[in-house]
């Protein structure tokens, strides 16, 4: 079966996501800043693209049974954990702006939270590209 264009563009786009993700977290994470324009962009395209092709594709997995059980299970794990780490990069992203406004550096005052956000976000991402390949190859 031959990958969607949309389901194409949203696995790459996901690399792109996670490339402006690091940055962001690392260039506070190094005391350099934060950069809330990026932040916002990123939280903005993986919204409007990303969190909506999720939709999308959740609700093609609950009108028709395309997928095999294994790949549902996969599906539903990596959607509940790329919601969950979304929101975590936003509240994160919020506290990052809040936080260099008053001189201080979010993720460089939070390591352990920082890297446990960073492995989950990894894993969101490992497990979507994953579930690309599962599906359409």
């Amino acid at each position: 079966m031959s990958a969607p264009a949309f389901s194409t563009f949203a696995a790459i786009s996901e690399v792109f996501v996670t490339a402006g993700v690091f940055y962001v977290v690392f260039t506070n994470l190094n005391g350099r800043g934060f950069k809330w324009k990026l932040a916002t962009t990123v939280i903005l395209f993986e919204f409007f693209v990303n969190m909506l092709y999720m939709i999308f594709r959740m609700q093609q997995h609950t009108t028709s049974s395309s997928l095999p059980a294994r790949l549902v299970a996969l599906a539903a794990g990596h959607g509940i954990l790329s919601l969950l780490v979304f929101i975590l990069f936003v509240v994160f992203s919020f506290l990052g702006y809040t936080a260099i406004k008053k001189g201080n550096h979010f993720f460089q005052d939070n390591k352990a939270l920082t890297y446990s956000f960073l492995v989950l976000w990894t894993v969101s991402v490992v497990s979507g590209e994953v579930l690309y390949f599962l599906s359409f190859s």
